[in-house]
């Protein structure tokens, strides 16, 4: 089953410029699908990672505002899918699916970029025109790239660290489980060895009968 979610177009509006980023978990047997205007003839990278869930991994499809499927991935954990718009602006379908699992929910990052990252005024949403920049403006488009850059590597990091926590979490609640059912079977073991050992070392009590035995009488020859 997939669903069909028109709020992630909200979420993209809360920020005018790219990169695009969501984190969101998907239920075991279900599929997810987000939808987004690109405009035409201009290089994406779709990137995404699976943070946690099962084997970390999820099928996805990627496909063109003629339903052309650009990218079709089975089974996989992250990677950086890098596509051309076709010549006209259009909406990109980018869908999801953890039909395959049906006990792990899996827990998934993605974002979508230009491959160039945009400049301080495409971000803004302003109109760019071909001038000459200053050298101050130089610099400061230099420093929006490299930290465009680092944001998205210290993302990437981020989200590793993050599953690396989870995988954690998950061992230390496993032994927390285990010691505790290890620890009431031997316990249960102990008692059992213990009353098995009294009884095997107590004294046994005789039953005395208390009706006196006749015994014959004999003579004694002399």
């Amino acid at each position: 089953m997939y669903l069909s979610l028109f709020a992630f177009n909200l979420l993209l509006e809360l920020s005018v410029g790219y990169p695009s980023r969501l984190t969101f978990e998907l239920p075991d047997n279900e599929g997810i699908c987000f939808y987004e205007d690109l405009p035409a003839s201009k290089k994406y990278v779709f990137s995404y990672h699976v943070i946690h869930g099962g084997q970390t991994d999820v099928d996805i499809v990627i496909k063109d505002p003629k339903q052309v499927i650009i990218s079709n991935v089975e089974r996989g954990s992250d990677d950086d899918i890098t596509f051309t718009t076709i010549p006209s602006n259009g909406t990109y379908s980018f869908c999801f699916s953890n039909e395959f699992s049906s006990i792990s929910h899996k827990l998934i990052y993605f974002e979508i970029r230009p491959e160039d990252f945009e400049s301080l005024a495409e971000e803004a949403g302003l109109p760019v025109f071909p001038t000459v920049m200053t050298l101050l403006d130089s610099v400061v488009e230099v420093l929006h790239h490299y930290l465009s850059r680092a944001e998205s590597f210290g993302i990437e990091l981020k989200n590793r660290d993050y599953g690396d926590f989870l995988v954690a979490e998950d061992l230390n609640s496993a032994v927390f489980v285990w010691s505790v059912i290890i620890t009431f079977v031997v316990i249960i073991t102990s008692v059992g060895q213990v009353t098995i050992l009294k009884n095997f070392f107590s004294e046994k009590k005789v039953a005395y009968s208390a009706i006196p035995t006749s015994y014959p009488a004999h003579t004694l020859r002399t």
